[in-house]
């Protein structure tokens, strides 16, 4: 990334960062939101006694290297609600906008330790953990509890297809796009996958309370759990 591409974005991320919670926050509090149970992942299969079952997709579990240069794993979220998404530094549009959603999402839940939010380059080869670092500093990941991740291409790209079951449309392919959010339990089950694309700012603004919404709704289950105990 050029030095004037650069500070082109940090000057328009931080624009973002500062003027979309605030619609955000508006648009929230004119929302009412009502639980839901969200489904559990899953495929159809023949059991052994010829009856279909249904078997719940768990998330495998993935070597990636933080905006930090620190290894981490699933493992490292296992006690959080895990809001992922990927992307690439160098993006001129799709990424820039699916991480400002994200980050109004996740300026919502600051001082929740057990929400957690997780990006991953589709492009390991020019996103370096110091290319990461800077490109996170303009979301100030640490306070918002934020992780930019790099690693394997192949290992990456195999995860996004199998695991997330993002881009799959995109199978084989060199590059890989998607502008969508998975929302992934603490037993590492997906429970949403959600878009965050929209042709205008209502429509964003929509896709942003679907996903806290779906979040508020894996809050409950797990408080209910605890209730149960």
């Amino acid at each position: 990334m050029s030095a004037s591409n650069n500070k082109k974005f940090k000057v328009a991320a931080t624009a973002a960062i500062v003027i979309l919670p605030i619609f955000a926050v508006f648009f929230w509090s004119k929302a009412k939101w009502v639980h839901k149970e969200l489904p559990i992942f899953g495929d159809t299969i023949m059991g052994d006694n010829g009856k279909k079952e249904y078997l719940s997709h768990t998330v495998s579990d993935i070597v990636l290297y933080n905006q930090h240069g620190k290894k981490i794993t699933l493992d490292d979220f296992d006690s959080s609600i895990l809001v992922v998404n990927i992307f690439f530094a160098s993006c001129p549009t799709i990424c820039p906008s699916l991480n400002k959603q994200v980050q109004s999402v996740a300026e919502g839940y600051t001082n929740e330790n057990n929400i957690k939010f997780l990006s991953v380059t589709i492009d390991p080869e020019s996103d370096s953990v110091p290319v990461l670092a800077e490109y996170a500093k303009a979301y100030k990941a640490d306070l918002f509890k934020r992780t930019f991740a790099t690693g394997n291409k192949k290992e990456i790209y195999d995860w996004v297809y199998n695991d997330l079951k993002l881009a799959t449309e995109q199978r084989g392919s060199n590059f890989i796009h998607d502008d969508k959010v998975v929302i992934i339990d603490k037993q590492h089950r997906i429970r949403a996958i959600l878009p965050t694309a929209g042709d205008n700012n209502t429509q964003k603004f929509k896709n942003i309370q679907r996903i806290k919404d779906d979040i508020e709704n894996l809050k409950y289950e797990y408080r209910q759990k605890e209730l149960d105990k």
